[in-house]
């Protein structure tokens, strides 16, 4: 018996049907249930089946958004807005896809939910939803980009401040070391007579850091000055 291509029909779970914008029509059944394993990462071996509804293209329609009412936003199960395409974001509010976005909207006592515009597969068999921006109601919206543009505007100029104050501190230990080694330097021509090149020891001057080597446990050290120091035997200083 021959089946023409025309004829088959492809059958998908809930969650392709949502991530393709669509929707379950009023009523509908699933067309097939088969057995689906569920693999359980945190506890090994603990495999187990579930059953699986399957729904066909005719059984969808495109999806109808929810409005927000009294200055809330729509949540899904666990909190989030389904934003897979463009029309599913809920009625009477906007898409703020910026970063950080959703800690100052707390702080500012706007109702805000992240916005998952996809799914990620890091690892076999475990979905990790893509959070992109948040939604907020559309009278929220222009209040929380304001605000991000001024809280990014600070940020960077404290960055400037760190990253000048930085710069003046390496100059200044720069010009302090070479003050030290321009001083010993005299000091010991003057006592051995003699130019320090042609006969001395070698003394290396070593800055001990705070940080600690992560093998050893021991503080890092950093050579800025190497001198050089007559003396007017060979024995050692």
């Amino acid at each position: 018996m021959f089946i023409a291509e025309t004829m088959l029909r492809v059958l998908k779970q809930m969650i392709v049907i949502k991530r393709e914008g669509r929707d379950l029509k009023e009523g509908e059944v699933p067309y097939k249930i088969v057995k689906h394993k569920i693999h359980y990462d945190r506890w090994p071996g603990d495999d187990r089946w579930k059953d699986l509804p399957l729904y066909g293209s005719w059984q969808t329609k495109l999806y109808e958004p929810p409005t927000a009412q009294d200055g809330v936003v729509p949540r899904n199960e666990f909190g989030n807005v389904e934003l897979f395409k463009p029309w599913m974001l809920p009625r009477g509010t906007q898409h703020v896809d910026l970063p950080g976005t959703y800690s100052l909207a707390r702080k500012l006592n706007i109702d805000a939910a992240h916005a998952v515009t996809g799914f990620e597969f890091p690892k076999k068999l475990r979905a990790v939803p893509v959070l992109s921006g948040v939604v907020v109601c559309s009278d929220k919206a222009d209040l929380l980009r304001e605000a991000w543009a001024d809280y990014n505007k600070k940020q960077m100029e404290k960055a400037e401040e760190k990253r000048v104050k930085k710069i003046y501190d390496n100059w200044k230990l720069l010009i302090k070391s070479v003050l030290i080694k321009h001083k010993i330097t005299n000091k010991y021509e003057t006592m051995g007579g003699s130019s320090a090149k042609a006969k001395g020891h070698v003394h290396k001057f070593t800055k001990k850091s705070r940080k600690k080597d992560k093998v050893t446990g021991e503080n890092d050290t950093e050579m800025f000055m190497w001198l050089v120091v007559p003396c007017d035997s060979d024995e050692e200083l």
